[in-house]
């Protein structure tokens, strides 16, 4: 997925908690980026295929639909989207590997090394 010629390069930030979405959007904005959110694994499916973000950061225990659901129901449409997987149980890297997502941070974030993950994501997603 890409932007839409806009020159800004557009992220969905899908996570059930409101102060993490609001942080995210703050800092991810004055890196430049265009940022979407959604509360919930259902609207996180919808805002990607409406929106079409070049990435996604997406919290693996929402309701609705889970982090895992999302990303699964986004691989069965064929929607090939760069995605930083995230969450705050100790589980990660294993559930990131079963699922083939190279990319996955653990909250609470480290700032630099999210920025850094959000950056690798971006770049090998034209690779």
């Amino acid at each position: 997925m890409n932007s839409n010629n806009t020159g800004k390069r557009k992220i969905l930030i899908a996570d059930d908690d409101d102060d993490s979405r609001v942080m995210l959007s703050f800092l991810l904005e004055e890196e430049g980026w265009e940022v979407k959110e959604a509360r919930n694994g259902e609207e996180a499916l919808e805002t990607v295929i409406k929106e079409q973000p070049d990435l996604l950061i997406l919290d693996n225990r929402m309701p609705k639909l889970s982090g895992v659901e999302v990303y699964q129901r986004l691989q069965a449409q064929g929607i090939k989207i760069a995605v930083v997987l995230a969450t705050a149980h100790g589980y990660l890297d294993d559930l990131a590997s079963s699922l083939g997502i190279a990319h996955f941070i653990a909250k609470p974030y480290d700032i630099p090394e999210l920025l850094r993950t959000i950056e690798s994501a971006y770049k090998s997603s034209f690779s």
